[in-house]
């Protein structure tokens, strides 16, 4: 299978190939051996049992030629690289087009033709902002010289970006989630807006159903203790200027649906080749 990889949790692939075949090809030898004998001709064309009729000295005549060979060795170099570690992960994957029926929890799966939108765009650009250091620098001298950049950072150490998934010709529903790095979380210089355009294929493992609010990290967990602090001073006076607190919300978080949650390893797109459409004829054709 041709594919271009958008996404590839490494490490977890790495670990999953491993598991499979710890084996892993760095070269190869082709060893070719030509030669031309003249007792090999003599008797394809005479025949054996014609050539046993000589005598003894002649037969050593035919056969002092026959040794007459070329040996040829080829070397040839194989480039272990990321896709191709993928790829033997993914010929264990089950492959899913239209449901989830008959997928157990645990299981390796393909999901094909999937239309991704991210579901914290709103609160991901915020922090975005945070983590390119543009706080880098900035004290907080109230609080003893605190770093506020360090501060953030280590609130993000768990961010995600938080994607939904729609299966084409499908009801199914699905969510995964990228790890938000400090450097680049996508591969061949790909951004989390090129996952929109068109549909991808997410190779992971099956983790069951969840609710879209059950993807918490610690930014939330430290917003909503804000937001809850708020509400307890309520008894204070304020002044009528300042508005009341609010916690950024995922898109579709009061929608009530039990989404299919995939571990994620990777997003592809699957490449169709005028070879692979061609191969793809003959097979109708046999049929």
């Amino acid at each position: 299978m041709l594919f271009n990889v958008y996404y590839l949790n490494f490490s977890k692939v790495y670990e999953i190939k491993m598991m499979l075949s710890n084996i892993i090809k760095t070269d190869e030898t082709i060893e070719t051996n030509q030669g031309d004998t003249v007792d090999a001709e003599l008797q394809a064309k005479m025949g054996i049992k014609f050539l046993k009729l000589f005598n003894a000295e002649v037969g050593s005549d035919i056969k002092s030629g026959s040794y007459d060979s070329q040996k040829v060795l080829e070397s040839f170099k194989v480039t272990m690289t990321k896709s191709l570690i993928l790829n033997e992960v993914i010929e264990k994957c089950a492959i899913i087009s239209t449901g989830f029926n008959g997928i157990t929890e645990g299981q390796l799966v393909r999901v094909d033709n999937v239309s991704l939108s991210l579901e914290n765009e709103m609160e991901l650009r915020t922090v975005k902002m945070f983590s390119n250091g543009s706080f880098k620098g900035m004290r907080l001298p109230e609080a003893g010289g605190l770093d506020i950049n360090n501060l953030f950072n280590s609130m993000f150490k768990d961010y995600s970006y938080k994607l939904k998934g729609e299966l084409i010709d499908s009801d199914e529903k699905l969510l995964i989630k990228i790890p938000l790095t400090f450097e680049s979380e996508f591969e061949n210089l790909y951004n989390v807006d090129d996952l929109f355009i068109g549909n991808v294929s997410l190779i992971g493992i099956y983790k069951g159903k969840i609710k879209i609010d059950g993807l918490k990290n610690s930014f939330e967990f430290f917003q909503e203790l804000g937001y809850s602090s708020e509400l307890d001073s309520d008894n204070e006076v304020h002044n009528s200027q300042y508005s009341a607190p609010t916690v950024v919300k995922l898109k579709s978080e009061d929608d009530g649906v039990d989404y299919n949650y995939i571990d994620l390893l990777a997003i592809v797109q699957v490449i169709q080749s005028s070879s692979s459409e061609t191969d793809v004829k003959h097979k109708k054709t046999r049929q």
